[in-house]
């Protein structure tokens, strides 16, 4: 008779384990992204903003010790320029260091508010590799918009009940010291619920930074109006159709995706100075509107978070800058991993799989984080490359002028080395064309209104401030007695100039220069001017026969 056995148990069939990289790969790649991305910006020279800084720290212009930004002001520049100089390199290597630090911290801050491992890679990637930081991280001066989100992020990483409110509030406060337009953006913790977070108890552990927070950047407002530094111009505030107009600019260059140069023009043109406003508005109120698979707390913290950060600089009439959506973007990085994960949790839910993390996720964030990185250094190429149609200089403002500095500094520099001396650059009105700096066109016969050089090198003091070896510096369009043994430099039309030697011989070199030049009439002129000043002049009396001789019959 056969002995009954006890069934057996089927052999359980092991599942492949779900894919994780290593926790220190995707922040590695996020820091390869950004020094891949943005190096373009370590060898370009100042911004016009720049120069105006380095002659306050010579003393050329008043620098006043005020609250008001003052740790990405006086405290920053005063400690890195004693040990920096005036070579670029070092200020645009500190600036990429910030971004990175801020790249990794709003990483840590997208998984702290909910994000899966893999959107917050993306959502950060898109952050780092964005070429709308070009402006940003171009200018040293913009060191206060890196500042300022570097200590918010810590400070809302930091954030907690009790002792961590008051750590937090104190990291926020040199947030603040940076840059005050960032004393909104705390707000937008009060909408993140990582594990569904009552209100009450959000409140309580925002609550010392945000009230905290409130507080200080309104003192600080105050003390930079108390100094007069936000007076004038520059901080005169409007509440009419200029907000709709820089919501436009702000808004279309966050989701322009395709323009080397978004910031080219000077105003939003035709319908879209409307319908951006319009667009912007109706997609933030979209996600507290949308139900779906996942929390979506954080997309609708980073939307919050864009328009706090947008807000204070929204009353400014015609001065929307790029460099202003450094910290907006951080915000709208956070929404961008939201949307990553409710199209992860879509694609789960129909293909009837759990949503985390695996291979092909990664693969697939991974493939569109470098094509996205790819594509923003070929326009941030574009935007160093492209010139103007009628002269050498960038199409880009902002480069634009940084380039004509350089090249004034740059000759001057070369020519006298350790020598002192004073300077004279001769830019003349008779040969000189007026360039339209907004289509780059000349506009035929029309009077020189601004010479480029003498307002880029601020009538010569930015001169003095980047070469110590100018003792003074003076612009002449016209012959100018007087100035023996200062050293003459004749500019030209790219903006480099031409040593001429020591005045008053100068003079006589730049009618034989004009002379070469096939322009007989102006250098008759010029030596007409200065024999009457020195009749004596034997070789400026030849040098005006040539002159005669050579003018049409």
């Amino acid at each position: 008779m056969a002995r009954e056995t006890a069934p057996r148990k089927p052999t359980p069939i092991p599942l492949p384990a779900r894919f994780a990289p290593a926790p220190w790969l995707a922040p590695a790649v996020l820091v390869l992204l950004v020094l891949a991305v943005q190096r373009q910006t370590l060898g370009t020279y100042f911004a016009l903003d720049d120069l105006i800084l380095f002659q306050q720290s010579a003393g050329i212009r008043p620098w006043p010790l005020t609250l008001w930004r003052w740790l990405s002001g006086w405290a920053w520049f005063r400690a890195v320029v004693p040990l920096w100089g005036h070579e670029p390199f070092p200020y645009h290597a500190a600036s990429l260091v910030l971004h990175v630090v801020n790249v990794l911290l709003l990483h840590r801050l997208a998984r702290r508010w909910g994000a899966s491992p893999v959107a917050a890679f993306v959502g950060a990637a898109l952050f780092a590799a964005s070429r709308l930081h070009f402006p940003a991280l171009f200018a040293i001066t913009s060191v206060g918009e890196l500042l300022s989100l570097t200590f918010t992020l810590a400070a809302l990483l930091v954030t907690g009940p009790g002792p961590r409110g008051v750590a937090a509030l104190a990291v926020f406060a040199l947030a603040l010291s940076a840059k005050e337009s960032v004393l909104l953006v705390p707000l937008a913790a009060l909408l993140a619920t990582p594990g569904g977070r009552p209100w009450r108890e959000r409140v309580r552990a925002s609550a010392p930074l945000v009230a905290g927070g409130l507080v200080l950047g309104g003192a600080l407002l105050a003390s930079g109006l108390g100094s007069g530094r936000l007076g004038g111009q520059a901080y005169a505030v409007s509440f009419g159709a200029n907000l709709a107009e820089n919501i436009a600019r702000l808004f279309g260059w966050t989701i322009d995706l395709v323009d080397p140069i978004p910031d080219l023009h000077a105003a939003t043109e035709g319908v879209a100075r409307w319908l951006l406003p319009v667009l912007a508005v109706a997609l933030s109120l979209l996600p507290f509107r949308l139900r779906g698979l996942r929390d979506d707390s954080l997309l609708r913290a980073g939307t919050v978070w864009w328009w706090l950060a947008v807000l204070p600089v929204l009353p400014l009439p015609g001065r929307a800058y790029l460099h202003y959506l450094y910290v907006p973007l951080a915000g709208a990085a956070l929404a961008a991993a939201a949307l990553w994960d409710r199209g992860l949790a879509r694609w789960a839910a129909r293909a009837r799989a759990r949503p985390g993390p695996g291979r092909q996720r990664w693969l697939v964030a991974l493939a569109a984080v470098v094509a996205y990185g790819v594509w923003s250094d070929v326009l941030i190429s574009l935007r160093m490359d492209l010139r103007m149609t009628s002269t050498d200089w960038p199409l880009d403002p902002v480069l634009r002028k940084s380039e004509i500095a350089r090249r004034g500094v740059g000759d001057v520099q070369k020519v006298l080395g350790r020598r002192h001396a004073n300077v004279v650059i001769l830019i003349p009105a008779s040969i000189s064309q007026d360039v339209n700096l907004g289509s780059g066109s000349i506009s035929a016969g029309a009077p020189v209104r601004h010479y480029a050089l003498e307002d880029v090198l601020d009538e010569g003091r930015s001169l003095r401030a980047l070469v110590p070896a100018v003792d003074s510096a003076v612009f002449a369009h016209d012959y100018a007695p007087g100035y023996v043994g200062w050293a003459c430099f004749l500019s030209r039309s790219d903006s480099h100039l031409v040593p001429l030697g020591a005045l008053p011989g100068a003079h006589a070199r730049f009618v034989e220069a004009m002379l070469a030049s096939q322009l007989p009439a102006a250098a008759l002129d010029y030596a007409d001017k200065a024999l009457r000043d020195a009749p004596e002049d034997a070789g400026m009396r030849a040098l005006r026969e040539r002159a005669a001789a050579a003018l049409p019959r």
